[in-house]
């Protein structure tokens, strides 16, 4: 039974993987509002934003670029965030399996991920909202998306920290094993 799991587990990341690769290099590419070619940062990507960057930034889209934006967000950003956080997920867990004890608390670090999967959702709820009633900005609902962005990008990096941190154990595990083999 736990070979079925493990294949099964390593079916999914794998699965996982290649999608988050098309995502990442075909989907986000072809249908998201590319920032880089018109030097347009989107809320999505920032730290943090007021009324005015929202303001500033939907007026500089243009009619185009906000329906482009909210293309993108009601579909390949409805399900980007449950396939990046799967993928956190499976990537912390096996990681956390190979640094720490079996039967410790420390493995429920595996479901930080899912901390982002939620603020994601809230944000893109947020920016469609701000995306309908423009050109009338709510500031309340400015603030709310603000703080959902902060909160993705906390969990996003608390994520990746306990990712290396793992990695960076099993290194020094593995050149540990091997050192005193070789002694």
């Amino acid at each position: 039974m736990r070979l079925v799991i493990g294949r099964l587990n390593s079916l999914a990341f794998i699965v996982l993987t290649l999608t988050l690769l098309l995502f990442i290099f075909l989907l986000i590419p072809k249908f998201g509002v590319n920032p880089l070619q018109e030097d347009i940062k989107l809320l999505d990507i920032r730290f943090w934003y007021t009324p005015i960057d929202a303001f500033h930034l939907f007026s500089q889209l243009g009619v185009d670029g906000r329906d482009a934006y909210r293309f993108f967000t009601v579909s390949i950003d409805l399900l980007y965030p449950l396939v990046y956080g799967f993928w956190f997920y499976y990537s912390l867990g096996f990681m956390l399996k190979k640094t720490c004890p079996p039967k410790t608390k420390l493995k429920t670090l595996r479901l930080i991920p899912f901390g982002i999967v939620l603020f994601d959702y809230i944000e893109n709820l947020n920016i469609l909202h701000l995306l309908y009633t423009f050109p009338q900005i709510n500031e309340i609902s400015v603030h709310i998306g603000a703080i959902a962005t902060f909160s993705k990008w906390i969990f996003t990096i608390l994520t990746i920290l306990i990712l290396i941190i793992a990695i960076l154990t099993v290194c020094a595990k593995s050149i540990s094993t091997l050192k005193t083999k070789i002694l």
